[in-house]
């Protein structure tokens, strides 16, 4: 039995269609968790709440490319830090361009050994010395988004190693008990930056019914979809001045135009 050509080739372009709607099916994460091949601390609970927060996202190894994510989260606590304050020097151009462009950044370390390095747009991480570090934190503003269900005030063995020093582009969103910000953030270009100290939530315990886990949940979902200023919007009268603005140049140029006719 001969098959005939058009017949065929449906039987190809079906098949063709089949292949493209299951690979659109499994689309690719749009936010990558970025750390050394050691997880912070040898603790897990940043896969967790990448997990509660995105659901679907992928672990980048420090090197990987990064640009087609939405949002990009690296931590380097613990012994981890070299690794990642050396990424963070050979490639702090390439971070802040993402920002611009519209990416989400969240920069967070608690780290051993490291002194004070440069993160990203002049903000610098301070290492503080084994006997002071932040043992709590609390909200600089209890009433915002951030913090919804996760409580305003936390406890740890340590809650931070760093704190974080920022231009005043930056604002500052959690303090530890000695009054340093120890997690900041702040809109550049088209995209939002989030620093900070914390070690794992592992370290972390509640207060009064506070839920820190769910705060590391927040910070994330925060980075990923924080909202920057809103131009304000004329008044009325603005709008009216302008249009009588608009109607006065044109009085100007219709008289111009008749003049010229004239001569």
């Amino acid at each position: 039995m001969k098959t005939n050509w058009a017949t065929t080739l449906v039987r190809i372009l079906g098949i063709a269609l089949i292949a493209l709607s299951s690979a659109g099916s499994a689309q690719a994460a749009a936010q990558g968790y970025m750390s050394a091949s050691d997880e912070p601390f040898g603790d897990y609970s940043n896969f967790a709440a990448m997990s509660a927060a995105f659901g679907n996202w992928d672990h980048l190894q420090y090197g990987a490319s990064f640009s087609s994510y939405s949002m990009l989260y690296i931590d380097g606590g613990s012994d981890t830090a070299p690794q990642m304050v050396d990424y963070l020097n050979a490639n702090r151009g390439l971070l802040e361009s993402y920002v611009l462009g519209g990416g989400r950044l969240f920069i967070n370390a608690a780290t051993e050994y490291q002194t004070s390095f440069n993160l990203v747009f002049g903000a610098t991480s301070n290492e503080q010395p084994i006997d002071n570090r932040g043992y709590s934190a609390s909200a600089v503003d209890p009433t915002g988004t951030l913090f919804d269900g996760a409580g305003t005030s936390w406890n740890g063995f340590f809650f931070s190693h760093n704190d974080i020093a920022a231009p005043d582009s930056f604002s500052s969103l959690i303090v530890d008990d000695g009054g340093r910000t120890v997690l900041s953030g702040g809109f550049f270009g088209d995209g939002y930056v989030m620093l900070g100290g914390q070690t794992n939530t592992v370290f972390h315990e509640g207060i009064d019914g506070s839920d820190p886990f769910q705060l590391r949940v927040n910070e994330l979902l925060y980075t990923s979809t924080a909202q920057g200023p809103v131009p304000p919007v004329p008044e009325p009268s603005t709008y009216l001045l302008m249009v009588l603005g608009l109607a006065g140049m044109a009085v100007v140029l219709r008289k111009r135009q008749g003049s010229s006719l004239t001569r």
